[in-house]
């Protein structure tokens, strides 16, 4: 018998979902290298919808005493730069082939004879499983069965089985929203030709639906197991074909990622792939042992090829866009000086003088932070430490 869900386990769309064994998986591999690090040494800012990691190594504040305002002039310097700054933040995580959803066996009788192994695809026209030597097949669609289709049945979903027969090769029909005799007649040709009853009608209990072919994560129960009048008994639970890359981002940084933003995936090898944000959760899952409460985000790769014979799990590293500031002044964050008052200052260098002069920090990112202020302007020479 399956264990009832909890609120955590489901999705959207009603499909169960089998989240705690799986995010306990995920999570368990998914520590961030920067989690590792001692918490001083990163500092996280949120500002105008942005994060940024800052290795607190720059000389003069975190700590450390401001050096002296008058001396010699240092030999490390560099120039305020103008140009786009990018800020990321770099998350673990794990490729695969998605969350998996659990298939709710539509039968309440019988013995589960077969079940589609895990890892291969199964397409359209293939069988998932079969209760008493009676395959359930794959078709394409989205409207969830829940009636016999027979002539005279209008509907949408209706149009969907004329639909995947049409893809099966299945002609003679038009694919419309009514089950007519010429419909009728492909459904024959299609049950005989699977090995199903051939009776013309189609039942809830004879296909499994879904809006693309499949990939079985897990068989949920062994062939043998008794299909009972229970509800909601789980055969397989199943994911798309194509890999992607899932997070467990913490609720507390979910605002700060968005369907569509850039990516990049850190391979173990070292390759680095370039990725977009398909989803972000919205269903907050909560790991006990860990004390971590997550949404799951997805990217998708650019290039689903560059994985062709590559890993089908494997953790790894995200590095995400959360920020941009175009045409922003910029100096090495080691340019900074901490006031003692507060606040920041560089030190500019000219004519063999150096001064102080006190700025207005923007986005951190890369090493390099956006600064503002009187007599800050494109090329000019500051002090940066060594």
């Amino acid at each position: 018998m399956t264990a009832p869900q909890t609120a955590a386990e489901y999705k959207a769309g009603g499909r169960y979902v089998p989240s705690r064994a799986w995010a306990r998986a995920m999570t368990a591999s998914w520590t961030s290298p920067l989690q590792r690090r001692p918490r001083r040494h990163l500092l996280v800012l949120a500002g105008a919808g942005a994060v940024a990691l800052i290795v607190a190594a720059a000389l003069g504040f975190g700590g450390s005493p401001p050096p002296s305002p008058t001396g010699p002039v240092p030999t490390a310097t560099a120039t305020v730069q103008r140009g786009t700054l990018t800020q990321t933040q770099q998350v673990g995580g794990l490729i695969s082939y998605g969350e998996p959803v659990g298939l709710v066996a539509q039968q309440q009788s019988g013995v589960v004879t077969w079940i589609a192994a895990p890892g291969p695809t199964v397409k359209i026209g293939q069988p998932v499983y079969a209760v008493d030597g009676r395959p359930v097949i794959l078709l394409h669609g989205t409207a969830t069965p829940y009636r016999t289709l027979a002539t005279g049945t209008v509907g949408p979903d209706v149009k969907e089985l004329e639909a995947s027969l049409q893809e099966l090769g299945y002609t003679g029909f038009a694919v419309d929203d009514t089950f007519d005799a010429a419909t009728a007649s492909a459904v024959q040709a299609w049950q005989a030709k699977s090995g199903l009853p051939v009776t013309g009608t189609v039942s809830p209990d004879q296909i499994f639906v879904h809006d693309g072919d499949i990939r079985v994560a897990l068989q949920a129960i062994p062939v043998g197991s008794h299909l009972g009048l229970q509800p909601n008994q789980q055969v397989i639970t199943y994911s798309g074909t194509t890999q992607v890359a899932s997070i467990p981002l913490d609720v507390s940084l979910q605002h700060l990622v968005h369907a569509d933003d850039p990516a990049t995936i850190a391979l173990p090898t070292g390759q680095h792939l370039d990725g977009t944000v398909s989803s972000v959760g919205t269903v907050a899952q909560t790991i006990e042992e860990q004390n971590k409460t997550f949404v799951t985000v997805i990217v998708s790769f650019d290039d689903p090829s560059a994985l062709a014979g590559g890993f089908d799990s494997s953790p790894v590293t995200l590095t995400i866009v959360t920020g941009q500031r175009a045409n922003a002044l910029t100096v090495p964050v080691t340019a900074l000086v901490a006031k003692p008052d507060g606040g920041y200052a560089v030190q500019t260098v000219q004519d063999g003088q150096s001064t102080f002069v006190p700025v207005t920090t923007g986005m951190f990112a890369n090493g390099k932070v956006e600064i503002s202020g009187a007599g800050i302007a494109e090329g000019v020479t500051v002090r940066v430490a060594q």
